[in-house]
């Protein structure tokens, strides 16, 4: 457990009890759940307090006694049960005029005005605000991914009072969130909140959430380094890689396309000599090949039968000529 020592002594400083009944002081004193807290409270020319009646009261409660010193001892009869056990005072501190409490195990529940009150001492009274609070580093999670973007989410549980929450990136700027704030308390009053932001990938991917607790002077604040590796970037780029490669095919294919249509409705025409020289620049040199034997082929069967043709004619007219 922590004591607030630096309340205490800041406290000190500034703090007495005055000589008449109608002089009194309020200051705050802050403490966390769970925490050691002092209550300071001290008399004026260092009169001693060893034989007198400290009574620490809170008049919001019954019963109202917080603790009670009397007769150079604790008198814990009429204590509220519920700093039974939590409560002490300095009894090396008391000869010296010190007549301060200390709180232990501090709980939401102990918030409010506390009294220092000296009865045999011309009714000199001390008021002390506790301010309680219960305060959470806020956590930071890479939820998902939502398009070219990522959605972070922050929460930070178990605050009090309700703290707010905001982003900023590395750059201190504040980011919009996206949408309002999730809060939610449990049993014993405490806060827990929420928030998403979205997030685009930047040169410097580092976002930090603050939570703050005005009431009670308190921040803390958590930072997390987006890697690029989770924007879809990667994915992005391959996308269109294959979007522009389905688009040039098609484009091909409808030029393509265009010019075999106006080729056979005659709109457009080839030289026969660049037709061939074209088809020729496609072929295979094996298909020239073929192409040449072939074409050698049909021109011998195409002579040999003109040959025999011309005999047969002239057979024919030497048979008539020996008729006559």
């Amino acid at each position: 457990m922590k004591t607030s020592l630096p309340f205490w002594l800041c406290t000190m400083s500034m703090i007495g009890i005055s000589s008449t009944s109608s002089d009194t002081v309020v200051q705050p004193i802050v403490a966390l759940v769970g925490d050691d807290v002092i209550l300071p409270c001290t008399l004026r020319h260092t009169v001693s307090a060893v034989h007198q009646s400290v009574e620490w009261q809170r008049p919001d409660l019954n019963p109202k006694e917080v603790h009670l010193y009397r007769d150079e001892k604790d008198d814990l009869v009429l204590q509220n049960p519920v700093f039974r056990g939590r409560t002490s005072l300095f009894k090396e501190e008391l000869e010296n005029g010190n007549t301060s409490l200390k709180l232990t195990r501090v709980k939401l529940s102990d918030a409010g005005n506390y009294t220092c009150y000296i009865p045999l001492l011309d009714h000199q009274k001390t008021i002390i605000q506790l301010l309680v609070g219960a305060v959470s580093r806020p956590v930071i999670i890479i939820e998902r991914m939502e398009g070219d973007e990522v959605v972070l989410r922050c929460e930070a549980e178990g605050c009090y009072p309700e703290p707010v929450m905001e982003w900023f990136d590395a750059q201190g700027r504040v980011l919009p969130a996206a949408g309002p704030t999730e809060t939610s308390r449990d049993r014993e009053g405490c806060y827990t909140v929420t928030s998403h932001v979205i997030v685009p990938n930047s040169d410097n991917n580092t976002f930090t959430c603050r939570v703050q607790q005005l009431e009670i002077k308190h921040m803390k604040e958590r930072q997390v380094h987006v890697p690029d590796q989770m924007f879809p970037k990667t994915c992005h780029s391959s996308w269109l890689t294959v979007l522009g490669a389905v688009l040039v095919t098609v484009l091909v294919e409808a030029v393509a396309g265009g010019l075999y249509l106006l080729i056979k409705k005659g709109i457009l025409t080839f030289r026969k000599e660049a037709w061939t020289s074209v088809m020729k620049n496609m072929e295979t040199m094996k298909n020239e090949e073929d192409e040449e034997a072939w074409t050698s082929v049909m021109k011998n069967k195409e002579t040999m039968k003109n040959e025999e043709d011309e005999t047969s004619e002239s057979q024919s007219f030497i048979g008539l000529d020996d008729v006559k």
